[in-house]
């Protein structure tokens, strides 16, 4: 189930207001601290639930988050966030931490202690809310990533920042009858997260096996354009036999060759798609997506969308001049 709602579409003078309540009754009870001209406030939130998962997209303008230490108290089931930076940067303060974001970036923060968010220049976040008990990690090891700057990198902890933002920026999975489904996988990835970034190696055996499958499917997605990109690569990387991994992606339905080609050709064809165009070649393009032949990447462009890339180039274009 999903919620949209804007300030756009209340009196000026009722916004902070609804905004508050808002935030506070389907999100999380917190102090929001808002521009203290009415005008001024403005906000687009998007929340979707997916089982014990919800997800929140928020753009809003500048603003201060306090959790209290009275908040802390009143609250009932305690939940773990995790913030995912969209555009510019925030801040987040938790147990005398504190992680500035970055596009890219995540950063843990736990109900069950007092916590402050920044964002100076405005909120264009992700976040993501689950119950500390679906977590089954020990607060220790909780406490341990809170307030961190994760992600932006080849870690388990960048794979899942990638993730996480295609999971919140597609809603064409938000209203299939599958979505639902999303939520343990998702949870076993940041059980994998939170068990690496802690130190903890009982924990992060357990967690990496859980979640192998969803870290292989995002490293191929994070490494398309590498052109040495491999059975063998992604095994060793992984640290897994060949084997293993064809059995793995198997269960997922994936076959490993076919797969590679069909995403590397969707991303080719959505940079020929754009308009106006780039300046960038099509041998540039395919290069840039793993193609290391520009013949043997029209031929297989041509045969899985009827025309050449030149052709599906061009008709984009004159499409938006006729438009």
């Amino acid at each position: 189930m999903t919620t949209t709602w804007a300030t756009a579409a209340l009196p000026v003078g009722d916004r902070a207001e609804a905004l508050r309540q808002t935030i506070r009754e389907q999100v999380v009870p917190v102090h929001l601290e808002l521009p203290r001209h009415p005008e001024q406030v403005f906000a687009d939130v998007t929340i979707t639930a997916l089982g014990s998962l919800q997800v929140s997209s928020v753009r809003a303008n500048p603003a201060t988050v306090r959790r209290t230490p009275r908040l802390v108290k009143e609250d009932g089931e305690p939940v773990l966030f995790i913030s995912l930076q969209v555009s510019g940067h925030s801040t987040v303060v938790q147990d005398d931490r504190h992680a500035v974001l970055r596009p890219g970036d995540i950063a843990f923060y736990d109900t069950r202690r007092p916590y402050t968010l920044l964002f100076e220049q405005g909120v264009d976040m992700h976040f993501f809310r689950i119950p500390v008990a679906e977590t089954a990690l020990p607060e220790e090891s909780l406490r341990a990533v809170t307030a961190r700057t994760l992600g932006g990198d080849g870690s388990i902890a960048g794979l899942a920042a990638g993730y996480l933002a295609r999971l919140a920026e597609n809603p064409g999975l938000h209203g299939s009858p599958a979505a639902q489904l999303l939520a343990s996988p998702t949870l076993e990835l940041i059980r994998a997260v939170v068990a690496g970034e802690s130190g903890r190696g009982d924990l992060a055996a357990g967690a990496l096996h859980d979640s192998l499958g969803l870290r292989l499917v995002e490293y191929l997605r994070a490494h398309l354009g590498d052109r040495d990109l491999s059975p063998a690569s992604v095994a060793r990387a992984h640290h897994i036999s060949v084997r293993h991994l064809y059995a793995v992606l198997a269960r997922s339905g994936i076959v490993f060759g076919a797969w590679v080609r069909a995403q590397r050709l969707d991303a080719c064809r959505r940079e020929l798609s754009r308009v106006p165009p780039s300046s960038d070649t099509i041998t540039t393009i395919a290069h840039r997506w793993g193609f290391a032949s520009t013949a043997h990447f029209s031929r297989a462009f041509k045969s899985a969308y009827g025309v050449s890339p030149r052709v599906w180039r061009e008709a984009r274009r004159l499409g938006s001049a006729d438009g």
